[in-house]
C-alpha cells in the first residue's frame, strides 16, 4: 500500500496537468485573434441583418470579450473552465441607431446564453448545452 500511494499521487498530478494544458491551449486558441460570425441559432448569418458587417468577437487573455455586433460595439467578460464550459456576462454595448438591423439583438441574446465552447485553430462553436448557438470563423484563417 505504501508503494501505491506515491503512484496514485503521480497519476493525479499527471491528470491535473493534462487538464491545465487543455484549458491553457483552449485559451490560447480563443485569444489568438478576431472571430467573425458564420451562423446563429443553426442558420447561416445573413449580412443583410447587420448594418456594419457580420458580428465579430475578440477574446483577451484577461477574460474580456469585445467586438462589433453588426451595428454597435460591445464588450463584456467571459470565463472558461476545464470541462469546455464558457459563460459570457456583463455585456454592454453602445446605443447607436441602425435602421433595418434585425440581427444585432439576436446575436447579443445568443452570446449571453452560451455555456459550452468547442474550438480549433480556425473555428469556434459556442453552444447552449448540446445546441450550437454561435459559430465563428477565425478572421485570419484565410491569410
Amino acid at each position: 500500500m505504501k508503494k501505491l500511494l506515491p503512484l496514485l499521487a503521480i497519476a493525479a498530478l499527471a491528470i491535473t496537468s493534462c487538464r491545465s494544458t487543455d484549458t491553457a491551449s483552449s485559451t490560447a486558441l480563443l485569444t489568438s485573434g478576431n472571430w467573425q460570425l458564420e451562423s446563429i441559432n443553426g442558420k447561416k448569418a445573413d449580412a443583410a441583418e447587420f448594418k456594419n458587417g457580420l458580428p465579430t468577437a475578440n477574446f483577451t487573455i484577461d477574460h474580456k470579450v469585445a467586438g462589433n455586433s453588426g451595428c454597435n460595439q460591445y464588450g463584456g467578460s467571459y470565463n472558461l473552465n476545464d470541462d469546455n464550459g464558457i459563460n459570457v456576462s456583463e455585456v454592454f454595448s453602445t446605443k447607436m441607431f441602425c435602421e433595418g438591423v434585425t440581427g444585432e439583438q439576436k446575436y447579443l441574446d445568443a452570446l449571453g446564453k452560451v455555456n459550452l465552447a468547442k474550438i480549433d485553430k480556425d473555428k469556434l462553436v459556442l453552444l447552449k448545452d448540446v445546441d450550437e448557438v454561435l459559430i465563428f470563423k477565425h478572421m485570419d484563417a484565410d491569410k
